[in-house]
């Protein structure tokens, strides 16, 4: 069992726990090494990894993979705008 905690701001907590397959965690550990980034990013990575593969998608011109969409969400210039303020 895996605690993951993401922070988006220091006064929100955002806390997820997961149960991990023993290869998927090492996995993770690895990639999270070799990267040197958290052990959180590294299972996101792997994860959007897969769904990149398993979908198939293609890339757009600047070779940005695009993930499958979902339906009835959308992604608005106001939600990009206050990410990108965020980071």
């Amino acid at each position: 069992m895996l605690d993951a905690r993401c922070y988006r701001d220091y006064a929100d907590l955002m806390r997820t726990t997961l149960d991990l397959d023993d290869r998927v965690l090492a996995a993770a550990r690895s990639r999270a090494r070799e990267r040197g980034v958290s052990l959180g990013r590294a299972v996101s990575e792997l994860a959007l990894d897969g769904i990149v593969a398993r979908a198939g998608t293609g890339t757009v011109s600047d070779g940005f993979p695009m993930l499958p969409p979902v339906p009835g969400h959308v992604i608005t210039d106001q939600m990009v705008q206050d990410a990108l303020a965020d980071a």
